[in-house]
């Protein structure tokens, strides 16, 4: 890894100049191997599991009980940031909060002498369903669901304590086996997650220019910037089953950031619009609608309520062993069922757009495009206790199986994606946010967002330059030489005051 003597951001060791500064990166020296060691006194190393952007993690064994923690560690180098030390006690405190079987425990947190900031975590001896749907892809419907009722038992767990996850994805989802060989979940990396009404409730971007989440799995409000509550994690988790149930996500796309806008302005593809090959049971795809509704008043109110749905339509699988289905506190204390109709809705394919800024996540880009105003028609709720009934099992012992007839898929016709526009007042603000997210996983992303900037009229010329300076450097991170000195020297000529473009001008061409 090399590092930046003047931001002190690390990057890869194929970098040679921070993009933020043009300073000359310098080598940040081996990662510290604390393998064999004894952390805080109590806490023997025995391997390393991983390395991520904040830090490693171990596997270490309390020296005095014996029982194996997995150790997160932050990056000495990130010690001092007191964003990255609030997301490590963030994770600590919410985590430590929720007591449910299917969230991963916290066990302790805190600095060493030297230093080192660290959490003790349950350690699951298991794999991310990341993993999983890569290796088998699209999951049977009894699996999905299944993996699904756990994950939204967690989330209950979380929201009735005022905790909203923000980040629920396929990686932070860690399956394990339970002693009848069936799928046991654990949720995992509440590092993202903040009570509701907590710093104002709503989503927040970061020093760094990032929105907090992961860009394919964000609510429509988390794009939006507006409030959040339990209800955006429900539709995380409806995508997470969506991906289960197809191997694939309800809005293709070229890229990250159209996914991003078909989210806030199309409605998702129907289950047997994207895999026509596969049997869903009735009743599926109206809960999945509800589950992914762009607003969250149309959503499921509740993970809860979206778990005891899918159980009915799905049948009884682990319950039989007696798993119990999600519940809430009003559960608990009335005694009642909580019930939350399932709002039929017409799908809609024509928003009107009125404006708002949306942020790329990991991804980096940032761009300006609407907020949709929901125009759909509804109907009056059903009842779903009574409307949607598991189809009946077929006895192959005594006849033949009888295979349903192939559903042709629906072509439904797609309004064109909203045109994103710039806010010229905050092209400024936007360029440092791509700036600091750039990285060669990023650079087409962040290139192709700096052009739509640098296109976009109204434009300062002091913004022009910025916005070629940023193409420039994303031609380089994507080793294209040409185009980034051509990019850069561009820059040089719109803003000539700025000596930093000249000398990096002169510098690239060398």
């Amino acid at each position: 890894m090399k590092i930046c003597p003047v931001c002190s951001t690390e990057y890869r060791d194929d970098v040679r100049f921070c993009p933020r500064d043009g300073q000359t990166l310098r080598s940040s020296g081996p990662t510290h191997d604390l393998v064999g060691q004894v952390l805080a006194d109590r806490y023997h190393i025995m391997k390393k599991l991983g390395e991520g952007g904040m830090g490693q993690v171990y596997l270490a064994e309390h020296v005095k009980m014996g029982r194996r923690s997995a150790i997160k560690v932050m990056n000495p180098s990130m010690v001092h940031d007191p964003e990255a030390v609030a997301r490590f006690n963030r994770e600590a405190a919410n985590a430590s909060r929720i007591s449910d079987s299917h969230v991963c425990a916290i066990y302790d947190f805190g600095e060493t002498a030297d230093g080192l900031i660290y959490l003790a975590m349950e350690f699951v001896e298991g794999e991310p369903l990341t993993e999983l749907l890569t290796r088998e892809g699209a999951l049977s419907v009894a699996r999905a669901a299944d993996i699904c009722i756990q994950v939204a038992a967690a989330l209950q767990a979380a929201h009735d304590l005022g905790i909203v996850h923000r980040d629920l994805k396929p990686d932070n989802i860690m399956l394990t086996r339970s002693r009848d060989g069936a799928d046991a979940v654990k949720v995992v990396d509440f590092g993202l997650a903040k009570a509701v009404g907590g710093e104002g409730g709503g989503q927040k971007v970061t020093r760094t220019g990032l929105v907090v989440g992961t860009p394919e799995f964000l609510s429509p409000e988390q794009l939006s910037g507006d409030k959040l509550d339990g209800r955006s994690d429900v539709y995380s988790l409806g995508l997470v089953l969506f991906n289960m149930l197809t191997g694939t996500l309800p809005f293709p796309a070229d890229s990250v950031q159209e996914a991003m806008i078909k989210r806030l302005t199309d409605e998702p593809a129907e289950l047997i619009e994207v895999r026509p090959d596969l049997h869903f049971p009735p009743g599926l795809q109206q809960t999945l609608d509800t589950a992914l509704a762009r607003s969250p008043v149309d959503r499921y109110q509740s993970a809860a309520k979206f778990a005891h749905d899918l159980a009915s339509i799905v049948g009884p699988s682990r319950a039989d062993a007696g798993a119990a289905l999600p519940s809430t506190l009003a559960d608990a204390e009335d005694k009642t069922e909580l019930i939350e109709p399932v709002r039929a809705r017409k799908r809609s394919r024509v928003p009107i757009v009125v404006g708002v800024i949306v942020a790329l996540g990991a991804a980096g880009a940032v761009v300006t495009i609407g907020r949709t105003v929901k125009q759909t028609s509804s109907v009056p709720p059903a009842d779903t206790a009574r409307q949607i009934v598991a189809p009946p099992p077929v006895d192959t012992a005594s006849r033949t199986p009888v295979v349903p007839p192939r559903r042709a898929p629906v072509k439904r016709p797609r309004a064109p994606a909203a045109r994103p526009r710039i806010d010229v007042a905050r092209a400024q603000g936007l360029l440092d946010r791509l700036v600091d997210s750039l990285a060669p996983k990023n650079a087409g992303m962040v290139r192709d967002s700096a052009r739509h900037i640098f296109d976009a009229p109204g434009i300062t010329p002091r913004d022009k330059a910025f916005a070629a300076y940023v193409l420039g450097t994303a031609y380089l991170q994507l080793n294209d030489r040409s185009q980034g000195c051509e990019w850069i020297g561009i820059a040089a000529r719109l803003d000539p005051g700025k000596a930093f473009y000249g000398d990096l001008y002169a510098r690239c061409r060398t």
